[in-house]
């Protein structure tokens, strides 16, 4: 008996704390560089030739432009980023010279966003990638949960996630600055995390530790503003509401170490990438 109403006292204790959890929706807009190694194109010219390559066009935009949703109640958290994460994008560049038809451009990238933009004579059209990418944040227990979903025919074919705990800023020193954000008091800080330097804007005003880059992280409260050479993060709408039901993993998601989710994507795209490359050569 004594067993017995230990177990329920822990049992209705971590039920306590997950009630006390704040609840809501935080928008942000996300500017982000581009890297080479995010790209994977696959060409076809005028005159039917297919190649491959990882070198952008000349016309690609270096700097894209997203939004990332997170979904916070009962201790856990979502991060969403628009597109699942990818974008893909099948491109006409603009007509060979001496006219005839214009050749094809597939470019598909690890990042949300308008990845590509044709030229002025060109077109282009959204692809459908066959993964997406979601991040879980066990807000409680302080680990960020990625997750891989592959898509079939709209159907889902698997889901995969790793486990992270959080990383520790390598430096961070605060500052007496304020300023307002999406109606939230901020203070402003600085850290560094590995050889990326960032200015952050952090709110106290909400009552759990959240930032949207690991190891990014304030002293207390939640990043709504980040900042650094390669990438930014602004809140543009902040929402404290109960939510229906907290973020959960999806139900039959099967474990795996963070190298072995990055290989099953790489895998999973390059299959991918594969038979974008095989339906070109049959265009012909």
């Amino acid at each position: 008996m004594k067993t017995y109403l230990i177990l329920c006292a822990g049992l209705l204790t971590a039920a306590a704390v997950q009630a006390q959890q704040p609840s809501g929706v935080i928008e942000y807009e996300v500017n982000s560089k581009i890297e080479l190694g995010q790209f994977k194109m696959v060409m076809r010219s005028a005159d039917g030739s297919v190649t491959t390559s990882n070198t952008p066009p000349p016309d690609m935009p270096n700097l894209i432009t997203f939004n990332q949703t997170f979904t916070f109640a009962g201790g856990m958290g979502k991060l969403e980023t628009e597109n699942g994460g990818n974008m893909m994008r099948k491109m006409t560049l603009g007509l060979p010279a001496g006219g005839g038809p214009p050749g094809g451009v597939s470019v598909s990238a690890g990042v949300a966003g308008a990845m590509a933009a044709p030229g002025p004579v060109g077109r282009s059209s959204s692809l459908r990638p066959p993964v997406t990418n979601a991040t879980y944040i066990d807000l409680l227990n302080k680990r960020y949960l990625s997750v891989l979903t592959q898509n079939k025919d709209s159907v889902v074919a698997g889901v995969w996630y790793s486990e992270e705990d959080y990383k520790p800023a390598a430096e961070i020193k605060t500052s007496g600055r304020t300023k307002t954000i999406a109606g939230f008091r901020c203070q402003r800080a600085t850290a560094v995390v590995g050889e990326e330097s960032f200015v952050i804007w952090y709110t106290t005003e909400i009552p759990m530790l959240f930032s949207p880059v690991n190891g990014v992280w304030p002293p207390q409260g939640v990043v709504l503003a980040l900042e650094s050479e390669k990438r930014s993060y602004t809140a543009k709408k902040v929402e404290l509401k109960p939510l229906p039901d907290a973020p959960s993993l999806p139900a039959g998601a099967e474990k795996l170490t963070a190298v072995q989710l990055k290989e099953k994507q790489r895998s999973i795209m390059e299959a991918f990438h594969n038979e974008q490359l095989k339906k070109l050569q049959e265009a012909e």
